[in-house]
């Protein structure tokens, strides 16, 4: 059974190296290392790692040397089994934690539809005009609702 899973992962590797012009035997690290990255999203961790380790065991086999443990594709094969654990733990969380309430309620902000203001302040159009004041109480200054545009003056 070993033997038929050797095989089979050596021949989807040598099929994709085909596919891109690449040599499978002997294949550089990187392209190892892209091939991981092509399978990151169609396999799970312990799956991806027995198929590298078998295709590594057969590269060994027929040259002599071991791609799969270059630390190049080392450090390819901790990404994505840390990408794994952090999908896995933001799903138990997610399944864990009941949704968070609203930070603010929307009646403290709307009132029959229109925006609240406060007792004394001016309240701006949308073109940035200042709305009258109640009447008795001073006008408050405040940031524009729009950038003042300024000219250039060429010399």
């Amino acid at each position: 059974m070993a033997v038929l899973g050797k095989t089979r992962s050596w021949e989807a590797f040598s099929a994709w190296c085909d596919e891109r012009g690449l040599t499978a035997a002997p294949a550089n690290p990187w392209t190892l290392a892209a091939y991981i990255r092509v399978l990151e999203g169609t396999m799970r961790f312990d799956a991806l790692k027995r198929h590298i380790d078998q295709v590594g065991q057969m590269h060994f086999e027929k040259r002599r040397t071991r791609p799969d443990r270059e630390p190049s594709v080392q450090r390819v094969l901790d990404a994505v089994r840390r990408r794994e654990e952090a999908k896995k733990r933001a799903q138990k969380q997610a399944k864990e934690k009941p949704p968070a309430p609203p930070l603010f309620r929307a009646e403290d902000f709307l009132e029959d539809g229109k925006a609240k203001t406060s007792k004394g302040k001016t309240t701006r159009t949308r073109r940035g005009k200042a709305a009258k004041p109640e009447a008795g109480k001073k006008k408050s200054k405040s940031l524009r609702a729009t950038p003042k545009l300024v000219r250039r003056k060429r010399v």
